[in-house]
């Protein structure tokens, strides 16, 4: 077991996680924690998550359960939430050594939920193909996907990305930006699901405008997905995950 001891304005940090806990304040029997936490980790006071009733239908929320791992982690991120909870409400009564020792409760959680996002990282790197007009939209998304373990190629145009297609070994997952100047996304959609060894190659539309307006559809003759801008990189990470074992969708 972890146990740590913080000062005012020092932190813990879990990084696969994207979970901050700051110790912002000590005075008397009272303590104020600030967490940073993604928003699928919903943080409430003790009192208004008592109100709410902590069995929230998952159909309300923003699903992470696409396997046994990410249900597993999801348990793990509503033990902390939980104990944070209870050590806010021992601090209130004064008992600080039990919510200490609830507090070590709550980075064993947040270390557990690292141990499993770590395990969902696949140990063979995907690759992907970025298509984008715009070269600092381009090399932004670029690192985004690489931080992710993504092998990443980049392509300025339709063109260049059919041609990096046609001489290259195809990619897991094209990205692929719709308005462009020289062949666009349509236009490269077309061309690859018209193309008998290209036709089953994952690709990701990405645009301002819907589908309908982009004149692009999702299915088998069109996108495997759809994700609108302004981007959300975690949110589209995720779900080129997800669409990797086979479902279509629209984010």
């Amino acid at each position: 077991m972890l146990v740590l001891s913080r000062r005012p304005d020092q932190k813990i940090v879990f990084p696969s996680i994207g979970v901050t806990i700051n110790v912002l304040k000590v005075r008397g029997g009272v303590a104020k924690i600030g967490i940073d936490a993604p928003r699928e980790l919903e943080i409430l006071r003790e009192e208004v998550a008592t109100n709410q009733g902590t069995a929230t239908s998952s159909a309300d929320r923003p699903s992470m359960l696409v396997n046994k791992s990410q249900h597993d982690l999801r348990n793990r991120l509503n033990t902390a939430r939980l104990a944070v909870y209870l050590a806010q409400l021992q601090i209130h009564q004064g008992d600080n050594a039990e919510a200490a020792k609830t507090l070590e409760t709550v980075v064993e959680g947040f270390k557990e939920a690292e141990k499993i996002m770590a395990a969902q990282r696949s140990p063979q790197k995907l690759r992907a193909l970025l298509v984008d007009d715009d070269r600092n939209e381009r090399e932004l998304l670029a690192s985004c996907l690489k931080s992710f373990g993504y092998d990443v190629e980049t392509a300025g145009d339709g063109v260049e990305a059919l041609e990096y297609l046609q001489e290259h070994q195809l990619p897991d997952v094209v990205l692929l930006d719709m308005a462009m100047p020289v062949c666009d996304g349509p236009l490269a959609v077309r061309h690859i699901r018209e193309t008998p060894w290209m036709r089953n190659l994952k690709v990701f539309g990405v645009s301002g405008a819907d589908p309908g307006e982009a004149g692009v559809a999702i299915g088998p003759e069109g996108v495997d997905g759809w994700f609108k801008k302004p981007l959300d990189p975690a949110r589209m990470i995720g779900q080129i995950r997800q669409e990797t074992f086979g479902s279509i969708t629209t984010v």
